[in-house]
């Protein structure tokens, strides 16, 4: 039953954030360094809510400390660079589009979560990545430059699902060393941290107002909150990856009724509906 409510928590909430995110993107028109000042933001909420997670699984520290700091700052910078390139293409890209280029993470999982975290990788798995691969060709016609050149919202997008799939990696090493509390506080912490360094190095600031703040750093919460107990709940990163995959569905499906994002819709769904099946092989 646990497990039941860690997924239907998870794609409620996983749902909403990336729609509220866009809503809120597409009605302001900032630069990529206001993106960053509001990404240190947001991230600021995730870490102070972070602290609740003591309540709920016992806070300590174990393991080797030299490989406690390396995943420590392995999530810290792949996160940073993650989210900044997000919110950065984010504005620019469908939210439909988006979610599957990101879903890129799945497969980078996968196999990492096999090489260092001994969770298998299947021969169906290799040939479900190749399919979410042609499914991201045939979705991102507007970005194409070339056959095989996109335009830079479309990279960064692409480049911060690979990040965001080593962070994950990353985070569930952190949470077999040292349980969830200590791993999810040592991650947003320390992202939140680099995030910080990133907007004084940029100067950045922001035009947007603190309830849209507060807006999507309470669902990134939830969002967030809600993955990093599934993947503990369940125990496995690899399975965990594969099922979030019907995201794409209901993000696609929410994107077209509340956002209004028909444009080019056949090829999107038949896009769609080939990186789902390949996901579900995975």
């Amino acid at each position: 039953m646990a497990i039941i409510l860690s997924y239907l928590a998870y794609f409620l909430t996983s749902t909403i954030s990336p729609l509220v995110r866009r809503f809120i993107f597409t009605r302001k028109n900032p630069d990529s360094n206001e993106q960053t000042r509001l990404a240190f933001e947001v991230m600021l909420v995730l870490t102070l809510g972070s602290l609740i997670f003591q309540f709920f699984s016992p806070l300590y520290f174990a393991g080797n400390k030299i490989y406690l700091l390396f995943l420590t700052l392995t999530c810290g910078l792949c996160g940073m660079a993650y989210i900044i390139m997000n919110y950065t293409a984010q504005k620019h890209i469908d939210a439909g589009i988006t979610v599957v280029i990101i879903n890129i993470f799945t497969p980078i999982s996968i196999i990492l979560s096999s090489l260092f975290l001994d969770e298998r990788l299947t021969l169906a798995q290799v040939f479900g990545t190749i399919l979410l691969l042609i499914a991201l060709v045939i979705i991102s016609k507007k970005h194409h430059l070339g056959r095989l050149r996109f335009d830079k919202y479309f990279t960064m997008m692409f480049l911060g699902g690979i990040l965001l799939g080593i962070l994950l990696v990353a985070e569930r090493a952190l949470q077999k060393q040292t349980g969830l509390s200590a791993a999810t506080m040592l991650s947003w912490g320390t992202q939140c941290f680099f995030l910080g360094m990133a907007t004084l190095f940029l100067k950045s600031q922001h035009s947007y107002t603190h309830k849209e703040m507060f807006t999507i750093g309470i669902f990134n919460l939830l969002s967030s909150s809600s993955y990093v107990v599934l993947v503990y709940t369940v125990g496995n990163l690899s399975v965990v990856s594969s099922v979030t995959t019907f995201l794409i569905v209901t993000i696609f499906i929410a994107a077209a009724i509340f956002l209004h994002e028909r444009e080019d819709l056949p090829r999107k769904i038949f896009g769609s509906v080939l990186a789902v099946i390949g996901l579900l092989l995975m």
